[in-house]
């Protein structure tokens, strides 16, 4: 899987660029001493939706705020000093319709035509609306034959004319375009354990399986941090700009801190329709791969959330980290300080970039 549009060329400096519904974050990759590393980053969050729903960068109803994204990133480009032209740029899951399908074996040229074929069979869209994308993650034995497994991503031409609008705008050049899940299995499933990664946004909630560095099965809940920032807004009676403030001072600490509790508890119904969901998915993917889940990643700005890995590991019983993708890029000296939150908020913007480094 390449990516619509991408073309392997040297490896040089790009931008890896994750337009979320209300943030947009940035990371500058490059190669410093032959070591692939992070050179520049960006983080832009808008509060707005916090107190109006209806604001936000992008919808899942295919809309994307094209003049306002185009804005911001030309602001956050000037004032972050960024010296590449090259963007990678993700597209979030409400935006893709995703798929396996199980083939026989057969030449890649024979794959690649028959999977063009079945697409039509799976995808709810006109098979002329939409582009395709693929990648063979692994074989399986049916009824003693063994097949080959495909990971079939189609996006709707309406998605990438905006992404190409927005960068046109901007005048950047639009190199890549890839599911973001895609970029994080890549960055943070290529440990021996199958995983479950959970990236945890502000307007939704991405549940991946991967293996082997590949995305296998997903999927997804509205509930994310801005419903625990609603959540907590309401049990206490106070406004959303309190709340979230709270939040992030406070977090979950107060399950293990009776002078927090109250506050901690509010947002437990939320994280427990997330985590049905996790489970339901880790269920599919045990029952799919007979592998069992080893471990659960945290990753997006949600993951930041105070005390939330001890919560997590307790209610599913896995061990669970957050996102540390400095296992595969190199992070400056002076910003090591910020690895852990920078880990979470930016894996996806460095996932994209990772393919391009190998």
């Amino acid at each position: 899987m390449n990516g619509i549009f991408s073309k392997f060329t040297s490896p040089s400096d790009h931008l890896g660029i994750d337009i979320g519904t209300t943030s947009i974050k940035i990371a500058e990759v490059g190669l410093e001493k032959g070591v692939v590393t992070l050179k520049n980053y960006a983080l832009f969050e808008t509060l707005g939706h916090l107190e109006r729903s209806n604001t936000a960068l992008q919808t899942s109803t295919l809309k994307l705020f094209e003049d306002e994204i185009a804005s911001y990133l030309r602001l956050i480009i000037r004032r972050a000093g960024f010296n590449a032209r090259e963007a990678i740029v993700s597209i979030p899951a409400f935006q893709a319709f995703t798929t396996i399908l199980d083939l026989p074996q057969m030449s890649q040229e024979d794959a690649d035509r028959t999977i063009r074929f079945k697409a039509e069979q799976y995808i709810p869209l006109p098979i002329n609306s939409v582009a395709l994308d693929w990648v063979k993650v692994g074989e399986k034995l049916m009824d003693g034959i063994k097949t080959d497994q495909y990971f079939l991503i189609s996006y709707p031409n309406e998605v990438i004319e905006h992404y190409k609008k927005i960068f046109n705008l901007v005048g950047l050049s639009l190199f890549s375009l890839e599911l973001e899940g895609v970029s994080l299995a890549r960055l943070l499933g290529s440990d021996q354990k199958p995983a479950l990664i959970i990236d945890l946004g502000s307007r939704s909630t991405s549940l991946l399986a991967v293996k082997d560095g590949s995305l296998r099965l997903m999927s997804q809940t509205d509930y994310a941090g801005s419903s625990l920032t609603v959540s907590l807004a309401s049990g206490l009676g106070i406004n959303v700009r309190r709340a979230e403030d709270l939040k992030r001072q406070k977090g979950l600490s107060g399950l293990d801190n009776p002078a927090d509790r109250e506050l901690s508890t509010q947002m437990l119904p939320i994280l427990s329709v997330i985590l049905g969901e996790a489970k339901r998915l880790r269920e599919r993917f045990e029952s799919a791969y007979s592998l069992p889940i080893g471990q659960i990643i945290l990753t997006g700005n949600g993951a930041n959330l105070i005390g939330l890995e001890k919560y997590i590991g307790r209610e599913l019983g896995l061990e669970v980290h957050r996102a540390n993708p400095w296992q595969s890029i190199a992070l400056r000296e002076d910003l090591s300080p910020l690895s852990s939150e920078l880990g979470a908020s930016l894996s996806v913007a460095l996932g994209l970039t990772a393919k391009y480094f190998k």
